[in-house]
């Protein structure tokens, strides 16, 4: 029977060396890692494809096509911490003056691993209520397929 797993437990780092070249699994697990503290969500994130249509005026049926594929844009969430090495190095990456991809890290609970290469914007501060935590957005404009690794037997 297989297990469903959460996110609780789940861990989010950054690599603070650019990477500006497809990886494959062996250079992530080559990279040095800083995890990122008090990680909240880590967004949507995995290929999807554009279909590309085309309608002639001799068929029926239109004509398709797979276009480009998007990586995606996961949002990262934090509760603001401005000591934590990992969300300062988010804040490094995310300045709008850094035109360099980043390596990431999502380590699963069950032990699995996504790595994620791209750039970074933010932080935004969603603001909010007087008993909203105070939190900072970041953006992964992810350029490469994510690489999934298995759990270790």
């Amino acid at each position: 029977m297989s297990q469903i797993y959460s996110h609780a437990g789940d861990k989010f780092y950054i690599s603070t060396t650019a990477q500006n070249a497809d990886l494959d699994e062996s250079g992530f697990d080559g990279l040095s890692f800083t995890q990122v503290g008090k990680v909240g969500s880590i967004g949507e994130f995995g290929i999807t494809t554009n279909m590309l249509t085309y309608d002639t005026l001799d068929t029926v049926v239109a004509q398709k096509a797979k276009g480009i594929t998007n990586a995606g844009d996961p949002p990262i969430e934090c509760a603001r911490d401005d000591d934590d090495a990992g969300q300062t190095a988010m804040r490094t990456a995310g300045a709008p003056t850094v035109y360099d991809s980043y390596a990431y890290k999502v380590l699963r609970q069950d032990g699995s691993i996504d790595y994620l290469r791209g750039l970074c914007t933010g932080p935004v501060s969603p603001n909010g209520r007087n008993e909203d935590f105070d939190l900072h957005m970041f953006t992964l404009g992810l350029v490469q397929a994510p690489v999934h690794k298995d759990a270790s037997p």
